[in-house]
């Protein structure tokens, strides 16, 4: 797998150096080479999970190789999604080089997996831990909107512009959003049939909660018209290194039933 990856890296960053070149008014023709070059290394990166899994017999979330590895994975597939569907550009300048830092920070943690211990042997682990890393790569969608937005704005943007990258953004904290409380979801369903309890008083659970009521108000902020723009997008780009501080930070940092 740790092979996969590493070839997954290289097509990553000569995916990103090609629409830099691009952006810059180099060639048209890198624009759809940078666009091969971001599938192929999502294709081979596809594969690398699918050989994690077949090897381990369950989904590439119990450690911190494989949960910094399928982050990576969600961010790119989001970020090949948002090329296809929506033929945008300019946020893969900021997604793409966050997903292969969080991949070569993966190839930096490997180690051979194993099968999963009894307390995670259950369906509302992954759905819990899936629909976890879907959440944290529309919020990492959510900052690129909001950075792009700040700079065209320090630039004298268009309106049109400016308001394409605030609407991404907003779409991307509302579905954020609601992959992250279904997350929630399962994690409390999760830990009743572990421990008995909903609810525990320890450090990922209580930053996770500060996560949720964050982007809450971030989505609300983005309906009413006279608090979007500048402020809005400041708040957004924020909430992203509240995500990862909640992700890395007090796993950690901090002793928790979610520590690596």
């Amino acid at each position: 797998m740790k092979f996969l990856l590493e070839i997954s890296l290289i097509l990553y960053a000569l995916s990103f150096l090609a629409v830099i070149v691009y952006h810059a008014g180099g060639p048209e023709r890198l624009g759809p080479v940078s666009k091969a070059l971001l599938i192929g290394g999502l294709c081979v990166h596809t594969a690398g999970l699918a050989e994690r899994v077949y090897s381990t017999g369950h989904a590439p979330m119990a450690s911190m190789f494989e949960t910094l590895d399928f982050y990576g994975w969600m961010t790119v597939l989001l970020s090949v999604f948002v090329i296809l569907r929506y033929d945008e550009r300019a946020t893969e300048l900021i997604t793409v080089p966050i997903a292969a830092l969080s991949v070569f920070s993966a190839i930096e943690n490997a180690k051979p997996g194993g099968p999963l211990t009894l307390i995670l042997r259950t369906r509302w682990f992954e759905t819990h831990v899936t629909a976890s890393f879907a959440a944290y790569a529309f919020f990492t969608l959510a900052f690129a909107g909001a950075v792009l937005y700040l700079v065209k704005d320090m630039r004298g943007g268009t309106p049109d512009e400016m308001r394409k990258f605030q609407n991404l953004a907003g779409r991307s904290v509302l579905w954020g959003f609601f992959f992250f409380s279904a997350s929630m979801f399962a994690g409390a369903v999760w830990a009743y049939l572990a421990w008995g309890n909903y609810w525990m008083w320890e450090p990922k659970i209580i930053w996770s909660f500060i996560v949720w009521f964050y982007y809450a108000g971030a989505m609300h902020a983005f309906y009413i018209r006279e608090w979007r723009g500048r402020g809005l997008s400041i708040a957004t780009a924020l909430g992203f290194f509240v995500v990862l501080f909640t992700y890395l930070g007090v796993s950690l940092l901090m002793k928790s039933s979610h520590s690596f």
